[in-house]
C-alpha cells in the first residue's frame, strides 16, 4: 500500500517547523542541514512541498523545485534524496508529528481517491447552482 504525506495550504502557517524536524531526523554527523521538504510561500499562501513516492516518478527527470534534491559529490554517483516517510521512526514522519496546525497528514491511495471523489462531488454541486 502506497502512503504519502498530504499538506493543507489552508492550515499551513509557513512556520517551517516541518522542515526543521525533517532535517534533524535525517542529519548525519558532520552533514549539512537538508530537509526533504520545503515550505513554499506565496503572498497569502504557504504549503510544504515534498516527494509523493511516485512509481516511475516524472520529477526525477524534470526535478521540480522542492520535490526532490539531487546530491552530487565529486567522483560519486549522484544520489536522489527524497522523503522516506521517516520509515525507521516509530511515531511516523517527524514533519507530521510536529506540525502545530496539523496541516500535514499521512494518506493512502484509497483515502486520497475518496477525498478527490468528495471534492469532485462538491465542485459539481457548486457548478450546478
Amino acid at each position: 500500500m502506497t502512503r504519502f504525506i498530504v499538506a493543507s495550504s489552508q492550515a499551513c502557517i509557513g512556520c517551517r517547523t516541518c522542515e526543521v524536524a525533517c532535517a534533524l531526523e535525517h542529519v548525519a554527523p558532520g552533514a549539512e542541514f537538508h530537509p526533504r521538504l520545503k515550505v513554499m510561500r506565496l503572498d497569502e499562501l504557504s504549503v510544504p512541498v515534498m516527494c509523493h513516492q511516485c512509481e516511475n516518478a516524472p520529477c526525477v527527470g524534470a526535478c521540480p523545485f522542492g520535490a526532490i534534491t539531487i546530491e552530487v559529490e565529486a567522483g560519486l554517483t549522484p544520489v536522489i534524496v527524497k522523503c522516506d516517510l521517516c520509515g525507521t521512526r516509530e511515531r511516523g514522519p517527524a514533519c507530521v508529528d510536529v506540525c502545530p496546525t496539523a496541516a500535514l497528514s499521512i494518506m493512502t491511495e484509497e483515502q486520497l481517491s475518496a477525498l478527490q471523489k468528495q471534492r469532485n462531488i462538491a465542485t459539481a454541486a457548486l457548478l450546478s447552482l
